[in-house]
């Protein structure tokens, strides 16, 4: 078996809660959980789940934004992570993320060509005229012309603004992109033209993707495979087919009833538990909406298969 482009290895990710009182036992939040994935080349691997379930905070991970508390990270077999880990910018022509929000994400004050190129400045790669070409040919790439570089990103709709990100995130050419909700705040005639643009690329480029979505629709068109977190652990994972047509964790099979709106699955008067105090069981209770009852003993099971490519975390 041939190794892959990214291995996500036993991840796992606390932050430290404040004490809620002066004399107070210390709280941890435990966002990620022996989190383990891999993404092969060319494949688009996408993480779903409701908000706080721990995938922006395993995509964050990957890019070297955040240290994980164990687990590691390796790239075609070497580490990411850890003393012999690459350097940021080392790291940076690995991975790009294109962030959610094309209007916060782009420095208004700089061109859209001087916010492109001082990637290729900061890593040696090109300067002057070298640079502006390779400016322009990235705009045209992403279906913009060589004299948008001389605007600002004001002067720019929400859908030009995120080809703007695109092209930043490839002027490295890197091997992965993590797209983080990349057209969530795009209206949705925008949306397919993104999506459409990000595959061609991929064909293209020979890229390979994580993204992290809400939007299940988007994920089901775009995805090879897909990975479901709930409370900080991978529930489910499977190619996209097996997942949307043949769901099998309970809370798998409530996101995928629930849309358009996955995180309404798990709203109104019951309520999430505390993220820093959620018994044991709680993630593996066949019904997901409910509150947990501490004095249960079901402990989680590691992932098994039930296909080729599908496995599912049951209670034991």
């Amino acid at each position: 078996m041939s190794t892959p482009l990214l291995e996500i290895r036993d991840l796992t990710v606390h932050f430290p809660l404040p004490k809620p009182f002066l004399f107070g036992s210390t709280r941890v939040l435990k966002a990620v959980q022996g989190v383990s994935l891999t993404l092969n080349e060319g494949e688009c691997l996408s993480i779903v789940g409701e908000s706080g379930c721990g995938k922006s905070t395993t995509a964050l991970s990957v890019m070297g934004l955040q240290e994980p508390t164990s687990g590691e990270i390796l790239f075609k077999g070497k580490p990411l992570t850890g003393p012999n880990a690459p350097t940021r910018k080392e790291r940076a022509r690995i991975a790009q993320m294109v962030f959610q929000d094309p209007y916060a994400s782009l420095n208004p004050r700089q061109t859209v060509g001087r916010i492109l190129a001082a990637q290729l400045a900061l890593h040696d790669i090109a300067h002057g005229s070298e640079a502006s070409h390779r400016v322009a040919d990235m705009l045209s790439r992403v279906g913009l012309t060589p004299d948008h570089a001389d605007r600002y990103p004001h002067e720019f709709s929400g859908g030009q603004r995120q080809r703007i990100g695109i092209a930043r995130a490839l002027m490295l050419d890197p091997k992965i992109l993590v797209l983080d909700e990349p057209v969530s705040a795009l209206d949705v005639s925008i949306q397919a033209q993104i999506i459409n643009l990000l595959m061609d690329l991929q064909e293209t480029l020979g890229l390979s993707y994580i993204m992290i979505s809400h939007d299940l629709s988007v994920v089901e068109h775009v995805s090879d495979r897909v990975a479901v977190m709930y409370f900080g652990r991978v529930v489910e994972e499977g190619d996209w087919h097996s997942i949307f047509s043949r769901p099998t964790h309970p809370y798998t099979r409530r996101l995928i009833g629930s849309v358009p709106d996955p995180d309404a699955i798990l709203s109104g008067d019951r309520g999430l538990p505390d993220a820093a105090e959620i018994p044991r069981n709680a993630r593996f209770s066949p019904d997901v909406s409910r509150k947990p009852d501490p004095h249960e003993n079901v402990e989680p099971s590691q992932l098994v298969s039930i296909g080729a490519t599908h496995r599912v975390r049951l209670a034991q």
